[in-house]
């Protein structure tokens, strides 16, 4: 099963935005894919956020099992991250202009 981590902030605009689009996606998997939302201003999730490279927020990491697929910082949009968890792309490849809802 895939997990997908999403690194967010309650003062966080973004984050809000791309949170709808982000549970829509997920619940289209059946339950293939699990959602798990990780606070950086609880300290916490500092070792966490650590393991994983965060500095800015939304962060989504996306794992199967304890592997690493993939990575993807800043908001992202519906197909996109379809793709993000499809495992078709990769951050690098998503053009900074497609980067919004």
């Amino acid at each position: 099963m895939k997990t997908l981590l999403k690194f967010e902030a309650d003062w966080c605009g973004p984050c809000k935005q791309v949170a709808p689009v982000i549970a829509d996606v997920i619940e289209n998997y059946d339950g293939d894919i699990e959602l798990k939302t990780i606070d950086v201003e609880n300290p916490d999730n500092q070792t966490l956020m650590e393991e994983h490279g965060v500095r800015a927020v939304p962060t989504f990491v996306l794992k199967h099992g304890d592997e690493v697929i993939s990575t993807h910082k800043g908001t992202i949009n519906r197909s996109d991250l379809k793709q993000f968890i499809d495992g078709e792309i990769d951050d690098a490849s998503i053009p900074m202009s497609a980067r919004s809802i």
